[in-house]
């Protein structure tokens, strides 16, 4: 556990399995005080600086912020290379990379639970990072539990930033992640497990390419038809659709909520779906022509319960390659005791051939 302090940090932490980041193996590692880790030294800045800095240090910022946990909070860090967190982690790299088959050998697991931000202010926050190694590869996933609202950077950096990446919402007060696109458009009916009209897509024109889809009710896009399931399966499900599952559940908003969809080919969604796309994919250069945005807007479970829930979605072209962002929840890693349900963002940490 490091010791409660404001703007403090571990002491040297020797690693027990060398970690690979970005081409530099490292033997040791910091955990500091507010939301970052280090290698080379502590680290005790509690002014998070955006990316890329171009400075001398590698750093990988969890939730970089002015956190104080001289009255609330706990900051706790283990290894493992063995037993069911590198069974978890194993499962966690080769959901998101699927065909990587990857066997984690080393985890490195630092947790910040319900600690405060200065002075001493009370309010809880809790972050995870998680660091994963295995053969040729190294992975680092963060882990987001309850965070109160301030402003932060979340992301990683490199010396010399060769290489960097920023959490979007990031220096916001923004916690969950990057703005909406528009709500807006067309509005699909009203109904309980149906679906919009075939929507014609403006520059999916390619004889090759999907011209139309559906946006269902319960939380999907498709492409041949429309699709009723209101009953999540597991994916790969091998079946015979193409489908995009922004939040497969079963919806009812045949009382409350609306769905939504949109095309946009010239405006500010255009520069809005530029700026994202070259964000997480920087140096791809991307210009977006074409975005579909979907919105399922304050929708209630069935059958009409209430309750609210808003999920977007949006597509860009012109695509070189299908990529995705993707958020998931799986479960936390430990840290001496079962923590929140988290959402978790995963990035690879080296230059490795696609899988």
């Amino acid at each position: 556990m490091v010791p409660r302090s404001d703007d403090g940090s571990s002491p040297l932490i020797p690693l027990q399995r060398p970690f690979v980041y970005f081409g530099r193996s490292y033997s040791q590692i910091y955990v500091n005080q507010n939301g970052d880790l280090t290698f080379n030294g502590a680290f005790s800045s509690y002014s998070p600086q955006r990316f890329p800095m171009y400075g001398t240090r590698d750093v990988i910022a969890v939730f970089w912020t002015d956190l104080d946990n001289r009255v609330n909070g706990e900051i706790y860090y283990n290894q493992y290379t063995s037993g069911s967190v590198l069974q978890q982690a194993t499962q966690d790299i080769n959901r998101y990379f699927p065909g990587l088959n990857f066997n984690a050998n080393w985890v490195f697991v630092a947790t910040w639970y319900e600690v405060a931000y200065y002075p001493t202010t009370g309010t809880r926050t809790t972050i995870q990072a998680v660091l994963i190694s295995g053969g040729q590869y190294s992975f680092v996933l963060m882990n987001y539990g309850i965070i109160a609202l301030t402003t932060h950077n979340a992301g990683y950096d490199t010396e010399n930033s060769t290489h960097h990446f920023t959490i979007p919402g990031s220096f916001s007060n923004n916690a969950t992640g990057r703005p909406l696109y528009p709500i807006a458009g067309t509005t699909s009916p009203r109904s309980d497990d149906g679906s919009s009209p075939l929507i014609p897509l403006s520059n999916f024109v390619n004889k090759n390419w999907f011209i139309c889809f559906q946006v269902n009710q319960n939380g999907h896009l498709t492409f041949n038809g429309a699709f009723s399931s209101y009953s999540p399966q597991r994916f790969p499900m091998y079946g015979t659709r193409d489908i995009i599952a922004v939040f497969w559940t079963d919806l009812d908003n045949r009382v409350n909520g609306e769905i939504y969809y949109n095309q946009y080919t010239s405006s500010s969604v255009l520069q809005q779906a530029t700026q994202d796309i070259n964000r997480y994919f920087p140096g791809l250069n991307f210009n977006a022509n074409w975005v579909f945005v979907a919105t399922w807007y304050e929708v209630a479970y069935y059958p009409t319960t209430g309750t609210v829930m808003t999920v977007p979605v949006h597509r860009s072209a012109p695509v070189p390659q299908l990529a995705w962002s993707v958020t998931a929840n799986p479960a936390p890693f430990p840290k001496s005791a079962s923590l929140l349900p988290f959402s978790s963002s995963a990035r690879r940490c080296r230059d490795v051939p696609a899988p």
